[in-house]
């Protein structure tokens, strides 16, 4: 099979997912609800993850200080901009780890996002080790009146890797915090870093099944990225480590998604951050490129998105 422009997709676009789920195209609206994380404020360590690098990704509009009707308000204009088709917006609690403090704090934050004219719904970005029943269920009292998704940092389904990642948690945690949400009829979505020179290949690819047997919704695909300000940008100045090229990643992104269950939908295929903010990789290709080559690497496979080992 050719990889022509014209072939169908081979895995499970979001977009594709959210014309049928809101019956239109739609966006996200970073906010910043001003929890903290226990990799930060020393429950478990001060300096982060070792690849956060928190203003790598959070646009200029997201910072804590303002409310998150004022985010929201700042956000919309440039958005609507970029995505002139979309009828609606997701509302995108991403920065640090949105379950981590006191529930009355989220549910606050909740109810001022359900608020937002144009608002379809909320994205909650969280940690496995901070979904405990309390938040859970809260969380699921707020998805029986509004959509909403929770996405949990899984990062890798192997231990040793999580460890170099300073991560703080197991991959067995991840799969019970799914397992808790799913108990409550929550949607989950899941990201996870690939092309890191710490996991092999196959155990990338067996992270796939392990997360579609957890039974997860959605799925969020990155590569490592070094960024300033982040621990890893720190040791990359006395050990920079091998990194795959943008065609490397992409057959180690094709051979995960051929491993992944045909249902879950495919929310990001590589990483982006701010201008200036990147170190390493200095790919040639940049996003829509690296995106183009999973789907041509899939297409001339004759292959498609569970392929290999179709999950449940």
């Amino acid at each position: 099979m050719s990889g022509r422009a014209d072939a169908p997709c081979p895995y499970h676009a979001a977009g594709r997912w959210a014309r049928e789920r809101f019956g239109c195209g739609i966006f996200r609206v970073v906010v910043d609800a001003g929890f903290s994380c226990p990799n930060r404020d020393g429950a478990l360590a001060r300096d982060g993850c070792l690849f956060c690098s928190i203003d790598g990704f959070r646009p200029p509009t997201s910072r804590p200080h303002l409310t998150v009707s004022a985010q929201i308000a700042r956000a919309l204009p440039v958005l609507r901009r970029r995505y002139p088709r979309a009828g609606g917006y997701l509302v995108y609690f991403q920065p640090y780890t949105n379950t981590y403090g006191p529930p009355e704090k989220l549910d606050a934050a909740l109810a001022e996002a359900r608020a937002a004219e144009g608002a379809l719904g909320v994205v909650v970005g969280t940690r496995p080790d901070a979904l405990g029943d309390e938040t859970c269920d809260l969380l699921a009292a707020f998805a029986r009146e509004s959509f909403l998704q929770v996405e949990i940092g899984v990062q890798s389904t192997d231990d040793a890797v999580l460890a170099r990642m300073r991560r703080g948690h197991a991959w067995e945690d991840a799969r019970r915090a799914i397992a808790r949400c799913r108990a409550r009829g929550l949607r989950v979505g899941a990201h996870m870093i690939l092309g890191t020179p710490w996991e092999s290949v196959e155990s990338q690819w067996s992270g796939a099944a392990l997360l579609s047997a957890a039974g997860i919704d959605a799925v969020k695909l990155h590569h490592l990225q070094v960024i300033r300000g982040s621990v890893l940008a720190r040791e990359w100045e006395g050990s920079p480590e091998p990194l795959p090229g943008w065609r490397d990643y992409a057959l180690i992104a094709a051979g995960f998604l051929e491993r992944l269950a045909p249902r879950v939908v495919v929310e990001r295929l590589c990483a982006t951050t701010r201008p200036g903010m990147l170190i390493a990789p200095q790919w040639a290709a940049g996003a829509d490129r690296v995106r183009a080559e999973i789907r041509r690497v899939l297409i001339e496979r004759g292959s498609s998105q569970g392929a290999v080992a179709a999950g449940p």
